[in-house]
């Protein structure tokens, strides 16, 4: 029951221009002020974390240098089941797709997922790169983060080279989605590759 709020003076009745507000309706916006700003942080997806791999091939000192082919893919830390590829790199431009005959190569890559990859695939598949750092980025957006469960995982890198070496690191990490929290894995190679290091950013 709303209080009486007459004045006590019927004179001051006169200095009225605008009716009293309903009993309770300050209460009753406060809350629906309340209720609204929480519905919409529940309509704001909480963001996962990103995920950077830097790929470093060395300078090799030799009469004839050919590029190599790589891959790189995510796999369970049980089991090593391949989860998605992140990257293949290989000489697109020889005609008819011939460049992925070579990617027999990356043995334990193409045994495990190359095989039945469709390539050339957008998003994964690209040219051949020089010595130097190379980074392949997924955005908290990314389909394969987007999809990845908690757990723990490999960054596999594997390389191999025309007249030269073959090499696979693997890096591990850890994976919580929104929960992440940052991190850096690194591991050296001894021929084929330099280092490869694994950042989580949330």
């Amino acid at each position: 029951m709303c209080p009486d709020s007459t004045p006590a003076d019927p004179a001051s009745r006169t200095l009225r221009h605008q009716p009293d507000a309903p009993c309770g309706s300050s209460v009753t916006q406060r809350a629906s002020v309340v209720i609204a700003a929480t519905l919409a942080a529940w309509a704001i997806p909480a963001q996962s974390a990103s995920l950077a791999v830097d790929i470093t091939l060395p300078e090799i000192q030799t009469a004839t240098y050919y590029r190599p082919y790589l891959a790189a893919w995510i796999e369970q830390a049980e089991g090593q089941q391949v989860v998605s590829t992140l990257a293949v790199w290989y000489d697109t431009r020889l005609r008819d797709n011939l460049g992925k005959g070579w990617l027999r190569d990356l043995r334990t890559w193409w045994r495990k997922a190359g095989q039945t990859l469709e390539l050339p695939a957008d998003g994964i598949s690209g040219a051949t790169r020089a010595p130097g750092t190379h980074t392949l980025h997924l955005a908290a957006d990314h389909a394969t983060l987007r999809q990845l469960a908690h757990g723990q995982y490999h960054i596999a890198v594997e390389v191999a080279r025309e007249h030269g070496g073959r090499e696979l690191l693997r890096v591990p990490f850890t994976w919580a989605g929104t929960a992440s929290t940052a991190a850096t894995a690194s591991a050296d190679g001894q021929s084929e590759l330099a280092q490869i290091t694994v950042r989580i950013q949330p």
